[in-house]
């Protein structure tokens, strides 16, 4: 096995002071900039666009965030070894959900322009869509889904610094610590698959699906949970991908990893496609009048009809068809571009979800302020990333399925 010095001042180098000084001042130069175009945007003549594009951005950035946390679960449940240079990466964007937690309770300002049943209530929908109990239950069902994700990653973490601070013979030597948060870790973490998929459809139902509240489908929920978490794998491809590219971590990440996120990655490809399809399956072949107009005005419509298009075949068709292929699975240029167009074609498929129930325009209501007010989504989620991986080990140095990994790893004279 590597030696413990070497494999610990690998884990702990993220980027150049200078580099992350860079990286710094543009992710918060992202995050101001975006700022001031939503504010600028509820403030100006058309708040609805800057509410609905804020709307679009919080459930997929939301999502995403955790959907790699519920990879590095998924790692912790099957006790999987092959992901395990991956875990850290997968719990960094999770640092993101306290903020997102804060952007919630944002919403709830715009709640005149996003939720048309409060100036339209339907009756016999009044017990479930009033604003008092939708933000109150969203509400709680995040905080409880954030906290154990944190939990999660402070677990995850903490043994890690604690094996650094105590050094690793003396750790191994005593492991009651190592194994109280390994036995934590196999506790939330099949709570947390539960709380994901239960809370992300809530969430599903009511920030999207209530925006046309005559139109209902029960795979929604699913729809949305198993999205995010295609999203979330797709974005922790892109940082493995940076991290064997500009951190020296080739000796712990390796094109197999990829090979097998790819894997994941198409089998979430096709479930996606999937759920999608059997909602508007059961709609078409059940003879549903009343639920056809969702359908219609996102495939039908003259302003909706091309991008519905669009973002079937950029979020689906192409990765599917790419993700066929073994060859290109195995490189991770090809993987980290592949993954882009994931993520652009899953954004646009939220906006697609989103934006129809609330624009009454003409035109495909996307331009600058659009532009700006996502740029600074991302740069939120870049600089929690970026913090959190500066200031912790990117790899899970005290995990023992880590140290299982490298000596196999070693064993098969992978590096």
């Amino acid at each position: 096995m590597l030696q413990m010095d070497e494999l610990v001042r690998k884990s702990m180098i993220v980027v150049s002071p200078r580099s992350r000084r860079s990286l710094f001042i543009l992710f918060s130069g992202m995050i101001m900039v975006g700022a001031a175009a939503f504010v600028t945007g509820i403030v100006g003549p058309e708040p609805a666009r800057a509410w609905q594009i804020y709307l679009v951005n919080f459930v997929f950035w939301t999502g995403l965030s955790f959907g790699t946390v519920l990879f590095s679960a998924i790692l912790t449940i099957t006790n999987a070894r092959w992901g395990r240079p991956l875990k850290r990466l997968a719990e960094a964007p999770g640092t993101f959900l306290p903020i997102s937690l804060g952007m919630f309770l944002v919403i709830y300002w715009g709640r005149e322009n996003i939720f048309h049943w409060i100036h339209e209530p339907i009756p016999e929908k009044a017990a479930w869509l009033n604003i008092p109990f939708l933000f109150a239950r969203d509400g709680l069902g995040l905080v409880v889904l954030t906290t154990v994700s944190l939990a999660i990653i402070y677990c995850s973490v903490k043994r890690d610094t604690d094996a650094m601070a105590a050094g690793f013979e003396a750790n191994l030597e005593n492991p009651e610590k190592a194994t109280k948060y390994e036995n934590a870790l196999k506790l939330l973490s099949p709570v947390y698959g539960i709380l994901y998929a239960l809370i992300l459809s809530l969430i599903a139902f009511d920030l999207i699906m209530s925006l046309s509240p005559h139109w209902y489908s029960s795979l929604f929920g699913a729809a949305y949970f198993i999205g995010s978490l295609y999203t979330g794998l797709a974005a922790l491809m892109i940082l493995a991908g940076l991290a064997l590219r500009k951190l020296d971590l080739g000796q712990y990440i390796h094109p197999r990893q990829f090979h097998d996120l790819g894997k994941l990655t198409l089998g979430f490809c096709l479930m996606t496609g999937d759920f999608f399809f059997t909602q508007f399956f059961v709609i078409w072949y059940g003879n549903l009048p009343e639920e056809t107009r969702f359908v219609i005005l996102r495939t039908k419509s003259f302003t909706w009809e091309p991008f519905a298009w669009t973002v079937l075949i950029i979020s689906f068709v192409i990765p599917f068809a790419v993700l066929l292929s073994r060859k290109v699975k195995m490189k991770p240029l090809a993987m980290m571009a592949l993954s882009g167009l994931i993520l652009a074609g899953m954004w646009m498929e939220r906006f697609l979800l989103v934006v129809p129930s609330l624009w009454k325009g003409e035109n495909i209501p996307f331009g600058i302020s659009e532009i700006l007010i996502t740029a600074g989504f991302f740069g939120t989620i870049a600089l929690c990333v970026l913090m959190f991986l500066q200031k912790f080990p990117i790899l899970p140095v005290a995990d023992p399925l880590f140290r299982e990994y490298l000596a196999t790893a070693r064993d098969r004279n992978r590096w």
